[in-house]
Formats: structure tokens, sequence, C-alpha cells
């Protein structure tokens, strides 16, 4: 089988699968997103959001305030009103502190006071023990997620608030650059629902990337196509980037490891900006711009090396710059995206709004990094809603894309044998064939036949009517002679512009006698490709078993000469059969009219 009919069928075969996975994975997005959104609406039926939590903040520069410092502080009228959309002055070794008085409570109630902001370096609740001291609990990205106190996606401590309770609570966090922070009071029960409904969210996306990962390998290798090899580590770092911003990498993936949880939030979301410039150079690397791939790699090197800057010297001296470069970064690829869409529409379009949705989910905890946008849904959870968009849609564009360099090869492979004028085998095809016919004629000298086809009018066609009606003149012939064509027949353009008949099988005297005159009597018929009032006269010299001895060249050879020994005719004629014991002994005979 070709290696042609082979991808074919080959695709045929995968096409289907492929597109019911695509159609899953948009389904599993989608229901993704329903659950996302109805865990951002979970009711907390004791305390809904704050409640009635009373707090106050305090900067602390030096970040070594004890508690009995930051409670004269308090007393004394320093703290300030908490407002979660207010930048704390956060970085370095500051640190702030919180007072929160709790709701009253009719009878002990089992709570959770969380920080619903994965990535903070510190935090410390103290809280009072009821014998006049106080209770620290503690939870960060400088602890391992196994030691805090509750182990789940960002610090979260269980209290029990107990009727009467007049002491309030103290908190103090650290964290590597400002920030807005936003504490919630749940209780227990409410909790543990919330929680289920997020480990959900999260394990249907890790499940959706991990179904994205195993049809992108399929696709590189059915298409034979890298780029979806290039998908697929992009998919694995996108996922792992939201993995590490939504705190399930530090619960699940390294909870153990509190310098990689707390490198890892940056990092891997670098390194998968770097790949993107590496994915899109990939994309667009057909189009021949050398200077547009090579400005792509150089952005690949310096995330790379940014990356390798958080390694070596950590987040706390690098962390604005490289935010800074990630907004840069993001337009210069969206604007190679535009620029490729534009002569590429039936891809590029895919890519660029699968791309652009992950750019504007990623543009929120930047701009959060940067100080500008207060802690929020978008800011917490819009990488993660971005990359559920973006699998999808970029998935279908690479998919289209390979689509079409499939099909674009079938045709160049196609057209490497078949004659792009008429459309019949061309000259290579027709000599490996007659060379096989040969062969079998060795064994059994009863098999094979040719016929060779001269359109005699052709030059005067060409005269008259010009260029376009000489090719039609040539499609046409090469129509009458696959009417007459079994199919196990071959019919071809030789490279002299004649069109050739291998007759296959059983073939005798009358046999290729008849066929030659079907032509010429199709050849007469008036045809819609030629001109009003012109018919093709053909010249028609044929061969039949047993087939001379040779070659493939010395054949078409003999049948040359034979034509041009037709063509010198006195009589005009038509169709002439070479005898083939003439032909085995050139001099000894001449050919035979029919």
């Amino acid at each position: 089988m070709p290696r042609e009919e082979v991808l074919l069928s080959l695709s045929e075969l995968l096409g289907r699968p492929l597109r019911r996975c695509l159609a899953h994975v948009v389904l599993l997005a989608v229901l993704a997103l329903a659950t996302l959104a109805a865990a951002q609406t979970q009711p907390s039926p004791a305390w809904p959001g704050h409640g009635a939590m009373a707090a106050q903040w305090w900067p602390d520069p030096s970040g070594d305030a004890p508690l009995a410092a930051a409670r004269g502080a308090f007393e004394a009228g320093q703290g300030r009103p908490a407002d979660s959309s207010r930048i704390l002055p956060l970085g370095g070794r500051a640190a702030v502190w919180f007072r929160v008085q709790l709701p009253a409570a009719a009878v002990a109630t089992p709570a959770v006071l969380a920080l619903p902001y994965a990535g903070v370096d510190l935090v410390e609740v103290f809280r009072p023990d009821g014998a006049g001291g106080w209770t620290v609990q503690r939870a960060g990205d400088s602890i391992a997620v196994a030691q805090w106190p509750l182990p789940y996606l960002h610090s979260a401590f269980p209290i029990v608030i107990r009727p009467g309770e007049a002491q309030p609570t103290y908190l103090r966090v650290r964290h590597s650059h400002a920030a807005s922070l936003q504490w919630e009071l749940t209780d227990a029960g409410s909790f543990r629902e919330a929680s289920k409904l997020w480990h959900l969210v999260l394990g249907a996306c890790a499940g959706l990337t991990l179904l994205v990962i195993v049809i992108s390998l399929a696709n590189a290798a059915a298409w034979r196509d890298p780029i979806h090899l290039y998908y697929a580590i992009h998919v694995v770092l996108v996922g792992l980037s939201v993995m590490s911003l939504t705190g399930i990498a530090g619960e699940y993936l390294w909870p153990h490891q509190p310098w990689w949880n707390d490198i890892a939030s940056v990092v891997v979301p670098m390194a998968a900006l770097g790949w993107i410039g590496v994915l899109v150079r990939e994309l667009v690397a057909e189009r021949g711009k050398r200077l547009l791939s090579g400005v792509l790699l150089g952005h690949a090197a310096v995330s790379v090396l940014i990356a390798a800057g958080f390694l070596a010297l950590g987040r706390h001296p690098l962390f604005p710059a490289p935010n800074v470069y990630a907004l840069a970064s993001e337009a210069f690829i969206l604007g190679v995206l535009v620029w490729y869409t534009m002569r590429r529409p039936a891809v590029g379009a895919w890519v660029l709004a699968g791309l652009t949705l992950l750019v504007i989910g990623t543009l929120f905890p930047v701009l959060r990094n940067l100080g500008l946008l207060p802690v929020s849904f978008a800011t917490q959870y819009g990488p993660q809603v971005a990359g559920v968009l973006e699998i999808p849609l970029v998935l279908v564009g690479l998919y289209c894309r390979s689509r079409e360099r499939r099909d674009n090869s079938l045709r160049a492979q196609a057209l490497s044998r078949i004659d792009p004028l008429t459309g019949v085998a061309n000259h290579r095809v027709l000599l490996e064939r007659l060379e096989q016919l040969l062969r079998r004629a060795r064994r059994d000298p009863a098999l094979g036949g040719a016929l060779q086809v001269h359109v005699a009018n052709l030059a005067s066609i060409r005269h008259e009517y010009g260029r376009e009606a000489a090719e039609a003149a040539l499609v046409r012939a090469a129509e009458c002679v696959a009417m007459e064509a079994a199919d196990s027949d071959l019919v071809a353009r030789e490279q002299g512009g004649d069109v050739m008949l291998v007759l296959h099988g059983m073939v005798a005297r009358a046999q290729v006698t008849e066929a030659g005159r079907n032509i010429i009597a199709r050849g007469l018929k008036f045809s819609g490709r030629l001109p009003p009032g012109v018919t093709l006269s053909l010249r028609v010299t044929a061969i039949h078993a047993p087939l001379p001895p040779g070659t493939a060249v010395s054949l078409l050879a003999t049948l040359a000469q034979a034509s041009a020994y037709l063509g010198r005719d006195l009589l005009r004629r038509s169709l002439l059969v070479i005898d083939p014991a003439a032909a085995a002994q050139p001099g000894r005979g001449r050919p035979r009219n029919a």
C-alpha cells in the first residue's frame, strides 16, 4: 500500500475518536467551569464572608515585633480599619499584624479562619488559651504544607469559638511583596463541604490536563507533527502553573518541600511563559520569518534565565521585574499570533483565541503581584479558568493545522506520481509499471500490451486557438484513452507528451486493434472541452504479446519509432500495430497496418 494511502487510512481511523475526544475535552471544560462557579458561590451558613468580624491592622516594618508589642500598638490606637481592597506594605522583612474580634457564639462552635490567598510566605494565628496564655498556629509557604494545622490549598486554621469569648485574635502575616489580604471565617461543616467542591474542581482540571496530554501525544504520533509534542509540554507547564498558584500542588505534589512550594509559583509560570514562545515559534516557522523565530527563541532564553535567577536568588530580589517582563512578552506573543492569523485564519484564529484567554487570565495575578489589584476571584483563579478554556481551543487549532499539513503532503506526493495537466500517471510511474510488465512477460510471454496515442492535430489547434485549447486537447485525449482502460491497466503521459495505455493480462492483436480503433473514434467526437467544431485526430501505435525483450525505455523507443513512421505514411493511416517478431529483430520487418 502506498505511503499516502497508509497516512489517509490512519487519519480516517483516528479521526472519529479524536473528534470524540475533543468533544469530551470541551464537555469537561464546561463542567469544570460550572463546578468552579458553584464552589465560588458556596454559602457559609454561620458566617457568610467576613460575618461580624471587626478587624484592624498595624504595620511592622522590622518584622520583629512580638505579640506584646503588637497588642500594645493596637491598644494605643495605632491600628487601622482593615480593608480587603487595600494594598498592604509587605515585602522584605516587613510584616502586618491583624487584630480580629470573632463573632459571638451561643455554644462552642468549631470554625475555620482562612486566608484565601495561596502563596503567602508565613501566617501566624495567636489565640487565647483560656488560662491567660496564647496558642500559636503557623502556616504558609515557609512551612511544609504537611506541617500546617490544616493542610489545604491556602493558609487555614481550625479554631473553636467559645461562648463569651472576649479576647481578640491576633494574626501576623509576612509575604514577599505588597498585597491585599482578605480573611474568611466559616463553620467547620461548611468549610468541609466547600473543600470537597474545590477539590472536585481542581481534580477535574487535572483530569482534563492529563486527557489533553494523551490526545496531544496521540496526535504527534498519528500526524507525525512535532508541534503536538510541543503542545503537550505546554499543557504540562500550564497545568503545573495552575496547580502551584492554586495551592493544589503544595497539598498533594510536594507537601514536604517548603522551599520548592514557595518558589514553584514563580519558576513554573515563568518556564511556561518561555515555552509559549517556543510553541508559537514552531507554529509560525513555516512562514519563513527567521528574525521572528530568533526573537521568540530569545524570549524563551530570557524566561529560562529569569527562572534560574529565581532558583538562585529567591523570589524577593527579582519579583517585580519579571512581572513587567511577563506583560511585555505576552503582548508581543499576541501580536505574533495576530500576524499569523491574518495569513492562516483557519488555524491561527483558534490558537489566538485560546492564548488570548490564557493571557487575560494570567493578567490579573500579574497586576496583583505588582500591587495594582486587590485579591479577588479573578486574581486567585483567573489562570485556572483561562487554562480550562484555552486547552480545547488551541487543541482544535493544532488539529486543523495538522490536517492541512497532511492534505498538502498527500497532494505533493500525488504530484510526484501524477501528471498535473491530464491527471493521469506521469512518466516516472509509466517506466515503473512497464518494467514490472516486462518482468512478468519474461515468465509468461502471453501477457502485456501497450498503446501510444499521439494528437496529430495538436500543433494546428495550438496555432489557431492558443495554448489553453492545446492543453484542453491533451486532457481530452487522456479521457479518450482512460475510457478504454480496465481497472488493472495504466493510463500515463510520457515525457514527450503522448498518452500511453499499458494493458495487463493476456493481450492479443485483436484486442489492441479494437482498443486503438475505439480511442480514435472517441477523439472524433465533439467535446465541450474543445473549441466549437474541433475534434481530435489521434494517431495510435500499439504492440501486443509477446513483448520484445528489453527495458521500458527501449519499448517506448520502439513505439515512438513506429509513431514517427506512421506520421510519414502517405496513406495517412491512424492505427499501426507493431509485429512483435519484427520489433524483436529490428531491420527484418516493418510494422504492419491494422
